[in-house]
């Protein structure tokens, strides 16, 4: 895996060491990149479940202000912080949490979010728990973007009036949705 554009253009990232992790590959990193051009620098994103960074790193290849990582699983959370040390910047924070806590602490440090990127373990309603408490906590920039990377077969628009889906785009078994808060 490689960053694909910005600063760090081909920088190496290495592969995650847990067995159920599942990178985001290029292809479709591209894509949400460009789904999201231009990115503003003087912007601040999560990235909830980063595995090893790549999401968040392509944000900080792009001179993004500020990103947020979190990873739960210790492998990937080593492995994270072992990219991120490849940048040689510090504008950014790590977390090896439940998403859950994650989210709460930055609730408390009143932290506001223009994207957030969506990529937990398949087969799981984290997107869903996610999307509640970030509304509930109100962590997203009132233009901001939330990115959703999940099963193709998941649908819970229904159950979030106040999110609109802008983008949607399938690969595969997975699908990349894009909201703004109404």
């Amino acid at each position: 895996m490689r960053v694909i554009a910005g600063k760090f253009k081909q920088m190496n990232i290495a592969s995650p060491k847990a067995k159920n992790s599942m990178p985001t590959d290029n292809k479709v990193k591209e894509a949400v990149m460009d789904m999201l051009y231009p990115i503003y620098s003087d912007s601040k994103m999560l990235d909830l479940f980063s595995c090893t960074g790549q999401m968040g790193i392509e944000f900080l290849s792009r001179d993004i202000s500020y990103v947020v990582f979190n990873e739960i699983n210790k492998l990937n959370y080593k492995t994270l912080k072992e990219n991120l040390s490849k940048t040689h910047v510090d504008n950014f924070k790590t977390y090896n949490n439940d998403f859950r806590k994650t989210l709460e602490i930055l609730k408390d440090e009143d932290i506001k979010f223009d994207y957030i990127y969506l990529d937990p373990p398949y087969k799981t309603d984290y997107v869903e728990l996610s999307l509640k408490l970030i509304l509930k906590y109100d962590l997203l920039n009132h233009i901001g973007k939330i990115i959703t990377e999940m099963d193709r077969d998941l649908d819970f628009s229904e159950k979030f009036d106040n999110l609109e889906l802008i983008k949607s785009k399938k690969y595969g078994r997975k699908i990349i949705k894009i909201y703004t808060i109404k």
